[in-house]
């Protein structure tokens, strides 16, 4: 083996690419402050300035239990336009009560930063996390 073929860069590998972020053994992409009508900014950071990652799921118990209520009186005050606007209300509540992903990444001299999806998201947000907890760990 001659010094020259192991001096060559090792190609950059992707491990997951979702609406988070990407992982790659180099590197890890993601939306910082990505709310569910916001794109958030692009952040673009080397791996071992990564300290941690998490996954949080954040309900709205109160909001939704309300909505709720409030969207089965619509529903039961009569048919039409009413009926109409109480099942769109007992979607929203559904959608406050199932609750959204949120990955949260933590760099080195930084703040933490968190990345918001919709509730239907969250197997993407389990692979993100999972695929840079990979990388971080690695033996």
């Amino acid at each position: 083996m001659t010094v020259e073929a192991s001096a060559q860069p090792q190609a950059e590998q992707t491990f997951v690419q979702n609406p988070f972020g990407t992982v790659t053994n180099k590197r890890v992409t993601y939306y910082r402050a990505k709310g569910w009508f916001s794109g958030g900014s692009r952040e673009d950071i080397p791996l071992q300035h990564v300290t941690s990652v998490r996954l949080d799921i954040s309900r709205s118990i109160f909001g939704g239990i309300l909505l709720l209520l409030v969207g089965l009186g619509f529903l039961f005050s009569g048919l039409g336009i009413l009926g109409f606007i109480g099942l769109l209300i007992l979607a929203l509540a559904v959608i406050f009560l199932w609750g959204s992903p949120a990955v949260v990444v933590n760099t080195a001299g930084r703040d933490l930063s968190a990345a918001r999806g919709f509730p239907w998201q969250r197997d993407d947000a389990n692979a993100f996390v999972d695929a840079l907890r990979g990388q971080l760990f690695k033996s």
